[in-house]
Order: C-alpha cells, then structure tokens, then sequence
C-alpha cells in the first residue's frame, strides 16, 4: 500500500461538496437521470453518501463516502487494467489489496449499483478528512507494465469531471446539453452552495419543471428556498 501521488486531490470533505454540486446542476439541466452524467444520493444506505459519474461512453467513476473513510472506484472502458482487456477477464492483480473491511463490504452490498468487478483503478482514505490516499498493490505491477499514463486506469481522465471549477463546468454543458447561453453568475451561486430558488432555475434552464427540481434536489440534499 502507498499514497497515492497527486497533490491536486481534494480531501473527502471538498470531493463530496464537489459532487452534491455537478449532481444539483444536472438535476436542474435534465428531467431524464439517465442522460445526467453527475449523480449524488445522501443516504445509499444507512450511514453511506455516494457519488458517481457516468459519461455514457461506458466509464464510470463511484465515490462511497462513510463514517470509516472514502472510497474511489473508476473504470475507464479503453484502459489496458480493464478486465474485458485481460486474458483471463479478472480484475488487474492486487486492485482491492489492502482496501479496508469496512469500505469493501459497502462495495459488495452494493454490487448491483457499483460494478465492483468493472474497475480499472481504486483509492480510498481512511478516518479523517485531511489523511492522504491510499492506493493498493496494482499500482506498482501496473507501472511496470504500462506506460505512465495507462498506469493510472483511466484515473485523471474520470477524476477531472469532479475537479471542474464553474467556469469549467459552463463550458462542458454548454457542450453537453447543447446549450446557446448559460449564465456563469447563476452556476457560480450553485457552486457556493447557495440555496437553489425558482428564480435561479429559471435563469439556468427555463423549460425545466421548476416544482420537480426542486423537489429532486431537496430528496438529494441540497439547500433549496421556496417562495
């Protein structure tokens, strides 16, 4: 086990605001979950936040958030870690060594939800917020084998939908959800984490159900003011 050597991380605390965050603005963006890539539910299970990303194009990243630590799971379909790209289709040598008990029994409860067989990197951190993250046995057989960036499983490719800032992320779904204008001032409050307003959905998108949206992001956890 070592840590895991990326001194842009966000600490659990700020990666779990992130994703409430990117999750919150989808939910604004789109009625159909299934075309949202940002995805956040408060409670998975008793005690259990969870965060996931899915871009469609068949990679996926899950962050479990508990009272015992954190635990990142990503799978880039195109990595040369992935399972389908193995001979022998099992998961790349030493992935969820040294993953504590209490995170990987979160992951089995939750198969159906978090494709644990489907995974071309994990990390996770432990007890408080600001302990660096940890990183099993497959990073070192895979830095021998790949090339620097293959090595990772994909990590910084899915990990920078997390890292968006709100300018980035107005010019990803301008893109995304073919958008003409789309106010940065209106996704700057979401992103400060003020309380989402009718007036503020109306700016961000104003065909979206307004009742429901709000209604949605309470469920999710965020800060919502009705008028």
């Amino acid at each position: 086990m070592q840590d895991w050597n990326d001194t842009t991380m966000m600490n659990a605390d700020s990666l779990r605001k992130r994703m409430r965050i990117l999750a919150a603005l989808d939910i604004i963006f789109s009625e159909e979950k299934w075309l949202r890539v940002h995805h956040y539910e408060a409670e998975l299970q008793p005690g259990v936040a969870w965060g996931s990303i899915n871009n469609g194009a068949g990679d996926h990243l899950h962050v479990l958030f508990t009272n015992s630590g954190t635990l990142i799971k990503g799978f880039d379909h195109e990595s040369p870690l992935s399972p389908h790209a193995r001979e022998d289709g099992e998961i790349y040598p030493g992935m969820y060594d040294e993953v504590p008990e209490t995170l990987m029994a979160v992951l089995r409860d939750q198969e159906e939800t978090l494709d644990q067989e489907d995974v071309t990197f994990c990390l996770w951190q432990e007890g408080k917020n600001d302990l660096p993250w940890k990183v099993g046995n497959w990073i070192q057989q895979a830095m021998a084998e790949e090339d620097e960036t293959d090595a990772r499983g994909g990590a910084e490719f899915l990990l920078g939908y997390i890292e968006k800032n709100s300018e980035d992320y107005v010019d990803w779904a301008k893109g995304y959800y073919d958008l003409q204008n789309l106010p940065l001032e209106a996704v700057a409050e979401v992103y400060e984490e003020k309380p989402v307003t009718a007036s503020l959905i109306k700016q961000l998108c104003p065909e979206r159900d307004v009742a429901a949206a709000l209604d949605e992001l309470q469920q999710r956890g965020y800060p919502v003011e009705r008028t």
